[in-house]
């Protein structure tokens, strides 16, 4: 019986002894809990800060001797998005000082040709002025083979003094805004006046120009900017038109738009190249062995948009392309 009891007791003992071990350790685990919690928040701020940009916190010594392994990788990580960060803005600047330094090329090159073409102008339209003298008899009676090669030369004449005032007016468009003058442009007696202007270049390859019209009426327009639209889009139908072919140009409305459609048959546009007829020097006439800038189209997209439009392409294969000038009434 006391053999029992005795066991008991030092049974009860070892229980006891447990229980205030484990009361002790308990009471570690908590603080120490505590204090990684309270660590843990510090490192979540830091790393919060991070995030925002603040990259010149560091994981402390004293939360570093608490949790060595975590804090140093989150400063290895910090080190790292630092060393990343000064790399970008050394690339960053770097390309900078080349996108100037091209940008410093383009406009030395756009002001060398603005100039050129400028200089090209004078004496272009003087030696047109000596071409019409010539074949009006100026400077004496001319045969039937002189006048024939005076009026190629004064076609060939045209069609230069075009490419060079589409270069110009690019060139001026560049440097400053589209500054429209609107006004009532009786659309008829203009598209008559502007095929008129362009019918020497087109019969140098004995193209006929057609036009109809379905509508009576003025649209607000600057007609300065307009004829030049409607120049180069007629320059474009000839320079790819067949020989001994036509050009149809027709005017028609609804309740709100004016459409303008040149047509020219021959050669057509791919679908891959639609998108990029409006491109800047994007031309196609290399392929045709065709003289062009890339620079005509370019610039009547954007006198039609300064005059909230927009130009419409379709082409069917090797049958016609139309240029459809949408403008609102």
């Amino acid at each position: 019986m006391s053999f029992l009891f005795l066991s008991l007791v030092v049974f009860i003992c070892i229980l006891l002894f447990l229980l205030v071990a484990l009361t002790i350790r308990y009471r570690k685990l908590k603080i120490v809990l505590h204090n990684h919690k309270k660590d843990l928040r510090s490192i979540l701020k830091i790393v919060t800060s991070v995030r925002y940009g603040n990259l010149f916190e560091r994981v402390p010594e004293e939360i570093m001797s608490m949790l060595p392994d975590f804090g140093q990788g989150i400063n290895s990580m910090i080190d790292a998005i630092s060393d990343r960060e000064d790399m970008i803005k050394e690339y960053q600047a770097d390309l900078n000082r080349k996108i100037e330094a091209l940008k410093e090329v383009e406009q030395l090159k756009e002001d060398f040709v603005a100039t050129l073409t400028h200089d090209l102008k004078v004496p272009i339209t003087a030696e047109k002025n000596m071409l019409s003298f010539l074949l009006n008899n100026r400077f004496g009676e001319l045969n039937e083979k002189q006048k024939e090669a005076v009026v190629h030369l004064k076609n060939s004449n045209q069609e230069l003094l075009e490419l060079v005032e589409i270069i110009l007016e690019t060139y001026k468009l560049n440097e400053t805004k589209i500054v429209l003058t609107k006004e009532p442009v009786c659309i008829n007696d203009f598209m008559t006046e502007t095929i008129a202007e362009m019918k020497p270049i087109s019969d140098s390859d004995s193209i006929k120009i057609n036009f109809v019209t379905e509508y009576d009426g003025d649209v607000d327009a600057d007609s300065f900017y307009l004829k030049r639209v409607l120049k180069n889009l007629i320059l474009n139908a000839v320079s790819f038109s067949e020989t001994d072919s036509t050009i149809d140009l027709s005017v028609s409305s609804d309740n709100k738009n004016l459409y303008i459609k040149i047509t020219n048959y021959g050669k057509s546009i791919k679908p891959e190249e639609i998108g990029h007829i409006f491109d800047k020097y994007y031309t196609t006439a290399k392929k045709f062995r065709k003289v062009g800038t890339g620079l005509g189209l370019y610039l009547s997209d954007k006198i039609v948009k300064a005059h909230n439009g927009k130009i419409e392409i379709s082409s069917e294969k090797d049958t016609k392309t139309t240029f459809t000038v949408v403008l609102p009434l």
